[in-house]
Parts: C-alpha cells; sequence; structure tokens
C-alpha cells in the first residue's frame, strides 16, 4: 500500500524557518485523550514533558498518535541526555527533541554525536524497522532525517547563560529552548521568574540566540510576557500546562457551586 502523507515532514521546523511563530502548550498528564484534546485547540506544538511528568516512550508514543490526525508536532523533553534515550526516541520517529540542563557546547556536541548518523555520530540505523522510517516505507530516511528532526539543547541555570553562544553555535542543532524557571531558581530568586536579573538575562538570551541565526523557544506565564519575548526574536513560545487548567478550573468550579449554594 503507498503511503499518501510524508510522516517525516517536520511542519513544526518548517513553520518555525518560515517565521511563523509558533504556540504550544505542555503536557505532564501521560494520557493520549488529554493529548487529543490539547490538540484541538487550535496549537501548533505540544510540549510533552518526560522531564518532570510521569511519561515513558509508550506513553509518549501513544500521545504522538493521538494528535497525529491534527496540526500539531510533538516535542519532547526527555530527563536527560543519553546515547540510548535519544537512539529510542529518534527511532521512534519523535523528531523534536529538547534535552534538559545543557551547560557547555561540549555536552551540545555530545548529544549530537549521540543523535548522528556516521560520520558525525554514531547513532544506530535501525529506521528501516521503526515507526521512524514507517517501517520501511520512508526508502530515503537516512537521507532527509538530519534536515527533519530538532535537536533543542535546554539552557536553564547560570553557567548554561555563561555559555549560551558555544551553546548555540554547534553545528546542526535545531534551536535552544530556555527555561525561566530553573533560571530563577539557579540565580538564588526562587520561582520569580519576573525578578529584575531574571528578565534581564532571559531577554538578552533570546536576544542573542536570535542574533546567532538561531531559532530559540521558551515558556511564557503570562500573555503579556510572551508578547516581549516574540518582539524579542523568540520563534515557539508554550503557555500553560495540562494539570495547572485541571486545578484551576476545579478550584473556580468548586467555588462557583459552593457560592451559589451557600447564598441561597
Amino acid at each position: 500500500m503507498a503511503i499518501t502523507k510524508d510522516f517525516l515532514h517536520n511542519e513544526f521546523k518548517r513553520n518555525i524557518e518560515a517565521g511563523k511563530l509558533q504556540y504550544g502548550i505542555a503536557q505532564e498528564i501521560p494520557s493520549a485523550e488529554v493529548a487529543e484534546i490539547l490538540a484541538t485547540s487550535n496549537i501548533d506544538w505540544l510540549f510533552v514533558d518526560g522531564e518532570h511528568g510521569a511519561h515513558d516512550l509508550r506513553s509518549i508514543l501513544d500521545i504522538a498518535r493521538a494528535i497525529a490526525p491534527y496540526d500539531v508536532t510533538p516535542v519532547v523533553r526527555i530527563p536527560e541526555a543519553g546515547t540510548g534515550i535519544l537512539k529510542q526516541y529518534l527511532d521512534s520517529g519523535i523528531n523534536n527533541i529538547i534535552i534538559p540542563k545543557v551547560e557547555s557546547g561540549e555536552e551540545v556536541e555530545q548529544i549530537m554525536y549521540w543523535a548522528s548518523y556516521a560520520p558525525r555520530g554514531n547513532r544506530g540505523f535501525g529506521a528501516t524497522a521503526t515507526r521512524a522510517g514507517r517501517y520501511g516505507r520512508i526508502s530515503d530516511y537516512l537521507e532527509r532525517i538530519n534536515d527533519e528532526m530538532m535537536i533543542l539543547p535546554q539552557i536553564e541555570s547560570k553557567k548554561g547563560m555563561e555559555n549560551l553562544d558555544a551553546i548555540a553555535s554547534v553545528p546542526g542543532i535545531g534551536g535552544v529552548f530556555l527555561g525561566p524557571i530553573d533560571l530563577a531558581v539557579d540565580m538564588g530568586h526562587g520561582l520569580n521568574i519576573f525578578h529584575p536579573e531574571v528578565v534581564e538575562a532571559m531577554e538578552y538570551a533570546i536576544k542573542r540566540i536570535h542574533e546567532l541565526g538561531v531559532p530559540v523557544g521558551t515558556i511564557a506565564v503570562t500573555p503579556e510576557q510572551g508578547k516581549r519575548f516574540a518582539e524579542l526574536g523568540a520563534s515557539f513560545i508554550a503557555t500553560g500546562v495540562d494539570t495547572a487548567f485541571l486545578v484551576q478550573a476545579a478550584d473556580n468550579a468548586l467555588a462557583a457551586l459552593k457560592s451559589a449554594v451557600e447564598e441561597a
């Protein structure tokens, strides 16, 4: 049977290259149903948080399959870098991968070594037997994957900020993701991402990475913050998370019910 859809085509990457800001939402709950609900909200990318959420490779595959009919691209943050985990996720067809707490250009070089085929790297070839190459039906996977995948080192510490230029300048990365919350904690400001020092660092990082010609993405907790990041050159922004949506909706619904009943 002929495949009519190009499953290797990375719409998220192509839109970023075209200068189209990509809007996303984060998912912590390992549920295909939650992913499908979020995918119908007109987002461009789903930030699947495999670092903090209770995800594993199977739940992430279920999520990727659930949102495949929609114009939404999964972007997965893995717990940490390693040759095994990168090989598994790439061979499973997850082409957009965020690696947390990257702090040097040397780390990024190692990550790209694990994520790349020879001669640059040591990734073993199994795409003809796995979902990545649609079980052998994508015959030109080896020739195309470098142009379709996005490996995204995440800067979220003072040391990472100090080595920002080196991290962002490693050839072949798809972009850089900035983590304002861990950055605030590492700078000694707790969860206050609006502390002047954190704001200054974030704004400098977005502008500098953009100047280097590298896509940069981050998290915005308010519309105003997101607008500012976009003005500075951010290419992809996530706002909100499924667990917070549930908490807020549950609290608001219960408060409204209690208010109506107790005032009667």
